[in-house]
């Protein structure tokens, strides 16, 4: 558990400089791991400081989590603040720095951006450090005039005595609330005074955004930066042959050409200079044993794994039995390509290396990672690296992997009191992903004579990015959660269930988190097979699934929500010369329910998801606003997958090279999306991801009632309608 800490009152050094040299009144907590309480002799790298306020009552707070998008910088601060009692104009938001201080999740043994996690694993410390330092300030306020504390409240930015009329802001008493000890429990504000959570708040990074002052890792600029270009080796696994760095010495403003890890950099005065001196440097690479890899060999080895017994992921009744005993079977294989992340920002960073410090700025999913690489190739501890975090244009899992990280710190190791940055084109990043893994599933049915389902088997075979790069995480090793997550514990009140994983090695292949990770897979194989179960039994696909969740009056709800948002309808009718259907998908992720609807015309072929009707329950919205954009961002991310988005491999090399054959979701294929939020008082949900895997699965089985074709493969540009 956690302990409040005034800061104030203590020599202990503060890692939050900015927050620090402020600030008159400092408040942090303890954060001991797995449970041990904050003693004297703890360590000052135990001790943050998450809130700063100053003698003109600005309110600094450092956050742990990034801003890549999603809307952390203001849902997190905004919930603080809520308890403090302060006006969201009145707040500074800054990036917290590395280190143990700030590894709030998972009982305070780590720190990332990802999972859908942000706010639902920050929500409640986040409540009591506001609402601690509220209680302080009035506490100061009562001591100066010499009453009870009880005879004091707020209102923003200020402590009032509403007998008195006195009133105190707190800038003014910022000063005398740091010489208070904290109490030990204070207050928590009843949901009905809320005036900001629950509320559609402004973000706090709409107007640098919108103005273009917003700083991305991409502009990071440094007096005396160098800037380096990089090439990698075109197969997964090859080594550097050969280089000849004397071919391009001599090119304008060239300064070195050095080996990096899997490949070699050009550091010039320019980025201009450095890649255009890049594309004349004459290259060799062995291309070792990948060489003759190929994404449909493994396709079909991924197809030829199914048919192996898995490990059970879940396993209810006697699926066998019931499928042999069954009226009526019916099977299908799904399969899902490999996916880049395609971020609009491409993988950048500068580092500098002095004598004695090194100095990161790197958009980044994780500090501590950033922190961890850095001191690795540098040898210097972890107090000696200091990572700095911009916005993210986009991460989706890809900035957990350091391998962009890997190559500046190198660089600049080589180059020390030189700053040096590294961008890579967008064929260096199309090319050179971390992929959402290709996965293939095998799933059956059984019918009793009435049409009602009696057994369901779902095998889904792949290599999840979990096992990967994070082995430690599996409950089970041989049970992957980032291959079979969206199979199992699935709603559908089916008696005999069973959810088989199959893991099948990809190494040659770099592979990692995607947005929704697995449900990205498993939501298009597992709500686009429940529709042909549906069609199978002779039901309507809205009414299949409601009789399957007669126990499940959340999921219900959601449905019967998206449902009577969209105006239902079954088979096509025609509008403006075109065929139109709907289709339903529904799924459960990251703690929070999503039913989507999506209307989908034909017109000669060509697909039009024409709007999108999708409601959700993450338990409660602490910012309205935000979870409608994260809805409409998860539809947009999951639809332009589903259309045509493919990385393949030939001869060990990804085919696709930029946005001309890795094409990503247009302006004009944009849906009109209606979002519904459906505030059920359960436990909070995430909402970064679960947008993204009910729509490939909603389309498609639109398009099955428009075409009759049955899409069991992704994207849909292989196919003719």
């Amino acid at each position: 558990m956690s302990k409040i800490l005034n800061l104030s009152m203590t020599r202990r050094k503060f890692l939050g400089v900015g927050v620090a040299s402020s600030s008159v009144f400092l408040l942090g907590m303890s954060l001991p791991p797995f449970g041990r309480f904050f003693s004297d002799d703890q360590e000052d790298s135990d001790i943050n400081a998450f809130i700063g306020i100053d003698e003109d009552g600005l309110v600094t707070f450092q956050n742990p989590f990034i801003e890549m998008g999603q809307g952390t910088y203001t849902s997190i601060p905004a919930i603080m603040a809520e308890e403090l009692d302060i006006e969201m104009a009145r707040l500074k938001v800054v990036q917290a720095p590395h280190g143990p201080e700030y590894r709030i999740m998972f009982n305070n043994t780590t720190r990332f951006t990802g999972g859908s996690l942000s706010v639902r694993s920050s929500y409640m410390t986040m409540r009591k450090a506001g609402a601690t330092a509220r209680a302080m300030l009035i506490s100061a306020a009562a001591e100066q005039w010499g009453i009870a504390a009880s005879d004091c409240t707020t209102e923003p930015g200020a402590v009032v005595h509403k007998a008195s009329g006195n009133k105190l802001g707190y800038g003014q008493l910022a000063p005398l609330a740091a010489k208070l000890e904290p109490p030990a429990e204070a207050p928590l504000k009843d949901n009905s005074q809320f005036r900001l959570i629950g509320k559609p708040v402004k973000r706090t990074d709409s107007l640098a955004k919108a103005t273009g002052s917003a700083e991305f890792g991409i502009d990071t600029q440094v007096d005396g930066m160098l800037h380096a270009a990089v090439k990698q080796a075109p197969v997964f696994g090859a080594k550097l042959n050969s280089v000849d760095k004397a071919a391009v010495l001599d090119m304008p403003g060239v300064v070195a050409v050095e080996e990096i890890p899997n490949g070699v950099a050009v550091i010039a005065d320019h980025y201009w200079h450095a890649k255009k001196a890049l594309e004349q440097l004459p290259t060799t690479f062995d291309p070792g044993d990948n060489a003759g890899f190929s994404s449909q060999a493994y396709r079909e080895e991924l197809q030829a794994a199914l048919k192996h017994s898995g490990a059970a992921a879940e396993n209810v009744g006697d699926v066998d039995q019931a499928l042999a005993g069954a009226a009526k079977v019916i099977e299908a294989e799904y399969h899902a390509p490999f996916l880049a992340h395609a971020t609009m920002e491409p993988m950048n960073c500068t580092a500098l290396v002095e004598d004695d410090h090194c100095t990161v700025w790197a958009p980044n999913q994780g500090a501590d990672l950033v922190a961890n690489a850095a001191a690795k190739i540098t040898g210097y501890d972890l107090d000696a690296i200091e990572v700095n975090t911009p916005f993210l244009g986009g991460g989706f899992g890809r900035r957990f992997i350091m391998d962009y990280v890997i190559q500046a710190v190198t660089l600049a190791n080589k180059h020390r009191g030189k700053p040096i940055k590294v961008i890579w084109t967008r064929e260096e990043d199309t090319q050179h992903d971390h992929y959402r893994p290709m996965a293939a599933a095998s799933l059956r049915a059984g019918f009793d004579a009435d049409g009602k389902p009696v057994a369901l088997h779902i095998t889904t075979a792949a290599e999840g990015p979990m096992g990967r790069l994070n082995p430690e995480w599996l409950k089970d090793p041989k049970v992957d959660d980032s291959i079979f997550e969206g199979t199992a514990h699935q709603p559908y009140a089916i008696p005999n269930k069973r959810a088989d994983v199959v893991a099948v090695p990809v190494d040659p292949v770099p592979i990692g988190y995607w947005r929704s990770v697995a449900n990205s897979q498993n939501g298009f194989f597992k709500e686009s097979f429940i529709d042909e179960m549906a069609h199978a039994a002779g039901d309507d696909p809205v009414e299949f699934r409601r009789k399957l969740l007669t126990d499940q009056p959340r999921f219900k709800k959601v449905l019967d929500t998206a449902v009577a948002m969209a105006g239902w309808k079954s088979g096509t009718w025609q509008q403006n010369g075109r065929k139109h259907a709907m289709g339903v998908a529904l799924h459960e992720s990251f703690g929070s329910i999503v039913a989507q609807v999506a209307e989908v015309a034909l017109d000669d072929g060509d697909i039009q998801v024409v709007r999108v009707h999708c409601a959700v329950d993450c338990g409660f919205a602490v910012n309205p606003a935000i979870v409608k954009m994260q809805m409409e961002s998860g539809i947009a991310y999951g639809l332009s997958a589903a259309l045509a988005e493919e990385i393949t491999l030939e001869q060990g090399r990804v085919q696709q090279t930029n946005f001309d054959t890795y094409p990503i979701l247009r302006p004009d294929q944009m849906p009109e999306v209606e979002v519904e939020i459906i505030n059920s008082g359960e436990a909070l949900g995430g909402i970064g991801e679960p947008g993204t895997p009910p729509i490939a699965p909603a389309v498609c089985n639109a398009l099955f009632v428009l075409s009759g074709q049955r899409v069991r493969s992704l994207p849909l540009s292989q196919y003719s309608f």
